[in-house]
């Protein structure tokens, strides 16, 4: 993973899962870092400038009903989950159109942190086989993630799986 520079502004670069298992393209001021727990396991975080001012963790759900659509898959991972969140306040679910015309699914929140702090959360819900979907989980401060929106667009955008 490499940042290049393009007349003094820094370029777009390509992250690759590290198990190989997706890429997607980060604007500037994203940064990948990868660890790696206790067990051997690799933790992927993907930040802008910092985890609170904005902050990417990648899900992915197997086993989904084939003939699920991902709206609807969106609508149930927000009933069994999103809203458990602090002071849960949903603001859209949307459909989202990924690469190729495929479908996608957008859930817009706000919340607070666990320290109280009001924070905005946008998951957006990718297919990635008949029974596969990736949940793109972005949060951050309610003054930040908003302003961001054309880069997380892109993000989700530019996702494909290996």
């Amino acid at each position: 993973m490499a940042t290049g520079f393009v007349n003094g502004v820094s370029a777009q670069e390509v992250f690759e899962d590290p198990e190989g298992k997706y890429s997607l393209t980060l604007p500037a001021g994203w940064i990948a870092v990868v660890s790696q727990d206790s067990l051997g396991k690799q933790d992927v975080n993907i930040v802008y400038r910092n985890r609170e001012t904005g902050a990417l963790k990648l899900r992915r759900a197997d086993e989904v009903e084939e003939k699920m659509e991902v709206i609807d898959f969106a609508r149930k991972d927000e009933l069994e989950s999103v809203r458990f969140n602090l002071e849960y306040n949903k603001i859209s679910m949307e459909n989202f159109v990924v690469g190729g015309g495929k479908p996608g699914a957008l859930l817009s929140y706000d919340f607070k942190n666990p320290a109280g702090q009001p924070f905005t959360g946008r998951n957006y819900y990718l297919r990635a086989g008949e029974k596969t979907i990736y949940v793109l989980r972005f949060t951050g401060r309610k003054t930040t993630l908003p302003t961001l929106r054309n880069q997380t667009d892109a993000i989700a955008r530019s996702f494909q799986v290996k």
